[in-house]
This record gives C-alpha cells, sequence and structure tokens, in this order.
C-alpha cells in the first residue's frame, strides 16, 4: 500500500466517523426538541384553562355592568357639552376684555394727545411771557440808564448853580 492509498483510507475513516457523530447530536436535538414540543403543548394547555377560568370570573363580573357602562357614557358626554359651553363662556369673556382693553387704549391715547397739547400750549405762553418779561425788563434797564442820565444831569445844574 502506498502512502496514497493510507491517506485515502484515513480520510474516508475521518469522514465515517464525522457523519456518526453528526448523526448522534442529530438524534439527541431531535429528541430534546420533541421533549420540548411536549413541555410546550403542556404548557399551553395549562395557561389556555386558567386563561378561560379567568375570562368566565371576568364575564360573570361583569354581568350586569352596562348600565354603569351607559352611565358612564352619559357623563362624558354631559362633561363634553358642559366644557364646550364653558369655552363659549370663557372665549365671549375673552372678547369683551379685547374690546374694553381697545376702548381703554384709545380713551388713553386721546388724553395723551390733549396732554401734550396742554403742554406745547404751555410752553408757547410760556416763551412768550419769558420774551414779554426780557422786553420789560430791558425798558426798565433803559428807563433806569435814562433815569440815571437825568439825575447826573440834574446834579450838575445843581452844582453849576451853587457854583453861581
Amino acid at each position: 500500500m502506498e502512502t496514497r492509498d493510507k491517506v485515502m483510507i484515513v480520510i474516508v475513516v475521518a469522514w465515517i466517523v464525522a457523519a456518526v457523530y453528526f448523526k448522534v447530536t442529530t438524534d439527541n436535538m431531535s429528541s430534546r426538541m420533541d421533549e420540548m414540543d411536549q413541555l410546550i403543548d403542556k404548557h399551553v394547555d395549562e395557561v389556555n384553562k386558567e386563561f378561560r377560568k379567568d375570562l368566565r370570573t371576568l364575564n360573570l363580573q361583569f354581568i350586569g355592568r352596562g348600565k354603569h357602562v351607559r352611565k358612564a357614557q352619559k357623563d362624558i358626554i354631559e362633561n363634553t357639552n358642559l366644557i364646550h359651553h364653558v369655552t363659549d363662556s370663557l372665549s365671549n369673556k375673552i372678547e369683551t376684555v379685547q374690546l374694553n382693553l381697545d376702548d381703554y387704549s384709545r380713551t388713553a391715547d386721546a388724553r395723551f394727545r390733549n396732554i401734550e397739547k396742554d403742554i406745547e400750549t404751555q410752553i408757547d405762553r410760556f416763551k412768550k411771557y419769558k420774551r414779554l418779561t426780557n422786553r420789560e425788563i430791558g425798558d426798565l434797564d433803559q428807563r433806569l440808564s435814562t433815569a440815571e442820565k437825568d439825575i447826573e444831569i440834574l446834579e450838575e445844574i445843581e452844582k453849576g448853580r451853587k457854583k453861581k
């Protein structure tokens, strides 16, 4: 036997061993899967029985509660109508407040314009009074200087008389 034949035999034996290993492994997995399927079926049956029992209990509890549900529906409708009524009422009140604010704003603006006109009028009157007062002061200064000159002239005349 040649080396080549020996290698071929070893490869064939390795394939056979691998095939046997995979067959044993898949058989183990299949048996475990079968066990798990049985456990799942058993568990599902238990859960379904409990669910049916709880559902029957709930159905018994809710028998006769239809009138409560109808009353709750009526209460919801009444609350909805109340909400709409209150919303409309608040909307009207908000509009009234807005109109009052607009009226107040117009009134305040008119008053401010009147006050500004009054201030301008008073400023004009003050300027006129100031000009008049300045003119009168100027006239008084002129009269005073004229009076002082007249007094000086009179004093000179008086001195001239005393000398004679």
